[in-house]
Formats: structure tokens, sequence, C-alpha cells
């Protein structure tokens, strides 16, 4: 029976000791997957998160797969482009599939053509619409950034305004981070006056769009940016005008925005673990070419990052969440 499990973040020690098991192939005695290739379908590299799962993915293969191959397909952040990846792949016989959709909407006409295929697919991260699927590897993304708001408004009064840069909200993880936040600011009765919404989820729009908000609101007193990009241009709009009085946090992690957080230019982060999700989403089709159960939904939690905890913390990024090669 398919089930749902809800894990949290794994320690450092536990995730080097899972690759540590992968390496002296523990996971899978003598087996050969030299049969088996997986295609990777990810919205866009130029995006660091997608980098670390793209990680997760081919190492996971390497380390427990022995023989299988992967590849991975950049869909530069347009939808057309992801269905013509998919199609690639399954016309050059793919045994599996992950993706991670550019958006949920789109992703169903992807689980179309692969149902029709007989091809699996594991959903990393974003969503579908609807669509059948073999597991779902997700992360609680109201949970985390409720987190956030509610620690953004410990550091605030009552009343003080805050903006979002969001993810698209045809994407159902965008929807709740802006979901989770507003529930999170509201612990301390602060006022959400306005949000912009990316399409291409990059620095440039961080930075513009936060140039907008803060112009249009003098008063705005914090901007939420949902990926990890986009906020360090947030807060290069803000250094360029000399405002410090406007504070960034973000949702995801970096090398750049662990140094923006030590320096106390980003005030907080929700870190997701895309490696361990790359990972996991593996862990899932493997699963199945063992004839093994199947983990329909897998959701990962988010940590907290700030200043106060960001060097206790950083072994365990490292592991689930910063690794890219």
């Amino acid at each position: 029976m398919k089930k749902k499990v809800v894990r949290t973040l794994l320690t450092a020690a536990m995730a080097l000791s899972m690759t540590a098991i992968a390496a002296t192939g523990a996971f899978a005695e003598d087996a050969d997957y030299s049969d088996v290739s997986i295609a990777y379908l990810t919205p866009s590299l130029d995006v660091p998160f997608w980098t670390y799962v793209k990680f997760g993915v081919e190492d996971q293969v390497a380390q427990t797969m022995p023989g299988a191959t992967v590849t991975t397909y950049d869909s530069k952040d347009n939808a057309d482009t992801q269905l013509a990846n998919a199609q690639d792949a399954i016309t050059k016989g793919v045994t599996a599939i992950v993706i991670s959709p550019t958006d949920s909407a789109s992703c169903v006409s992807v689980l179309s053509e692969a149902e029709d295929a007989g091809v699996p697919v594991v959903i990393c991260d974003i969503g579908s619409d609807s669509g059948t699927y073999l597991s779902f590897i997700a992360t609680d993304n109201f949970a985390g950034a409720k987190e956030l708001g509610e620690y953004v408004a410990s550091k605030l009064s009552e009343g003080d305004q805050v903006a979002q840069i969001t993810l698209n909200q045809a994407r159902i993880n965008g929807v709740k981070r802006k979901e989770g936040f507003e529930e999170g600011i509201a612990s301390n009765g602060l006022e959400e006056v306005d949000f912009r919404q990316m399409e291409k989820v990059n620095r440039q729009e961080g930075h513009d769009f936060t140039q907008d908000l803060a112009t249009a609101y003098p008063e705005l007193k914090c901007v939420f940016c949902h990926s990890e990009d986009p906020s360090m241009g947030a807060v290069a709009a803000l250094e360029e005008v000399g405002n410090t009085d406007c504070l960034v946090a973000g949702f995801d992690c970096s090398p750049e925005v662990v140094d923006a957080i030590k320096e106390g230019k980003i005030i907080a982060t929700a870190a997701q673990q895309p490696v361990l999700m790359g990972r996991t989403s593996v862990d899932q089709i493997k699963a199945n070419l063992d004839g093994e159960e199947v983990e329909q939904e897998v959701t990962l939690g988010t940590f907290l990052v700030t200043a106060d905890n960001i060097e206790e913390k950083y072994d365990e990024l490292l592991a689930v969440a910063l690794t890219a090669e």
C-alpha cells in the first residue's frame, strides 16, 4: 500500500552515512542497472536550487544504481520546452523521469505523455494540478514560510508594512509560500501591502521588483523573496539607494545567501533540502524497479536559518542543500 511519509531535516552525519552506505553497494548487492536510463527535467539550471536537485539525482543514481545513466534536460523556464524535452526522453526509450515542473498546470501534459508511454514519473517539488505519477517529493512550503513570517513579525512592530516577491502563482509551491508567510506575519499584526510575481525567478527580478516596492511604499519594513537568487537582487537594490530600514527575508539557500545572513544583509531564510529531494526522487524510482513499496508522497521540512544559528547549521546545509558537484 502506498503511503505518505513526512520527513524532517537529516543531520549532516546521517546524510554522510547514507552516502557512505551507498558507496559500499549495500543498497543493491550485485545489482546491475545498465539498462536503466533516467531523465531529469529541470525548470532552469540558471537557478541555483535546481543545480542542487540535479546533483542529488545524479549522485544518488551513481551511488545506488550501478550502470544506470542520467540525462538532465534544462527547460529554460519554458513549459513548451519542458514538454518537448519529455517527448525527446520518451522517444529515446527512457526508463523513468524525474520532473521539477516549470509550473503546476503544464506538468499535466508531461504526465499524460509519460502515462501513455508507460514511463513512471516522480515529481520533485512544485507539484502538478492533476495527472498520474509514481511519487511526489515535496517541501512543506506553507509551514516553512509561516515559520519565516513569524520570525520576521517578531523583529518588527504591529502595523509595519511588508511585501512579497513571489513565485509564479500558477505553481502550487508559490501559493503555499505566499499563504504561509501571510499567516506568519499575522502573529504580530504586520500589514502586507503588495506583492510582485516572478516569471524567471532570477536576481534581476528580485532587484527590479524590490526597487518598485520600496519606491511605492516608502515605509516598507521587509521584502520576502520566494527564492535565493532574487533575495540577493533585493539586497543589491536596497544597498544601491542606502535603504537600511527595509529587511530582506528569503526562501532557499546558496553560498551567497549564507554570507549575506552572516553579514546581516538577509535577516533569515527558510532552507529547503534540494540535494535530499533529488536523492529521494531516485530512491522511489529504484524501489519501483526493484518491486518494492513506493512512497506516493514524501514531504520534507525546512529549517529557519538566521545569523544566530548559521554556524551550527552550516554542515547540515552543505549535506542536504548546498552541494552541486
